[in-house]
């Protein structure tokens, strides 16, 4: 999974409930840095990880604030792409090194599924039903907007309308939907976004409300109807 995966999450474990609802597992790992996707990569150490970041600490001062970390996390090695949202220097071991807390901007999603694995200490290398048990959190129209491309927004509001939950699209008019998304789930053996999209059709007995639940793959191509 490549795409929206980064900036969802990003936006996802942001909220402060999730930062709850993820656990921060602070337990050092290996790991490697690099700056130019692995080519070069130096040896670092990780100090904790969660659903939504990691804190690691350097020798070497990092040039660039966005940078590929590689983490072992049990016998599992894990790649992916982290800004620094916070750093500072500190003391291991007599030297002074480069700490740096970063929040994910790509990582794919059977890596992610193993991180949170991890932080909730099951095996690494099994699936589980954490995703399962994932928060929702509400998207505002811009959240969606910025978040969920154009494309994949207008089949979901398809899907509605030919399912008569929602009334037929008209240009100028804002769609009465919401959406709620809820992170990365395993289904049918692979890993997609979880949306709900509470749909509303205005009449003149009165209002139907409908909620209707997707996954889809980072893409947008394939596109379920859950219920």
């Amino acid at each position: 999974m490549a795409g929206m995966l980064g900036d969802l999450l990003a936006w996802f474990t942001g909220k402060e409930v999730n930062r709850r609802k993820y656990p921060r597992k602070r337990k050092p790992y290996r790991a490697t840095v690099s700056l130019d996707g692995g080519v070069t990569q130096k040896a670092a150490i990780g100090l904790d990880i969660s659903g939504g970041g990691l804190c690691v600490l350097t020798q070497e001062p990092m040039a660039k604030e966005e940078f590929e970390v590689r983490a072992t996390l049990d016998t599992r090695l894990i790649r992916l792409r982290g800004k620094s949202v916070w750093n500072d220097t500190v003391s291991y071991q007599g030297k002074t090194v480069f700490r740096y807390g970063m929040r994910f901007t790509g990582i794919s999603a059977d890596d992610w599924d193993a991180v949170i694995r991890y932080t909730t200490d099951k095996p690494v290398e099994e699936g589980n039903k954490a995703q399962e048990e994932l928060v929702t959190v509400r998207m505002t129209p811009d959240d969606a907007n910025r978040l969920l491309p154009e494309k994949l927004q207008q089949r979901l509001l398809v899907i509605l309308v030919e399912r008569r939950r929602l009334a037929p699209l008209q240009k100028d008019h804002t769609p009465l939907v919401q959406y709620f998304y809820s992170g990365v789930v395993r289904y049918n053996g692979l890993l997609m976004h979880r949306l709900t999209i509470q749909s509303k059709i205005v009449g003149p007995e009165g209002n139907e409300m409908h909620e209707t639940r997707f996954v889809f793959d980072d893409k947008g191509d394939n596109v379920i109807v859950l219920n």
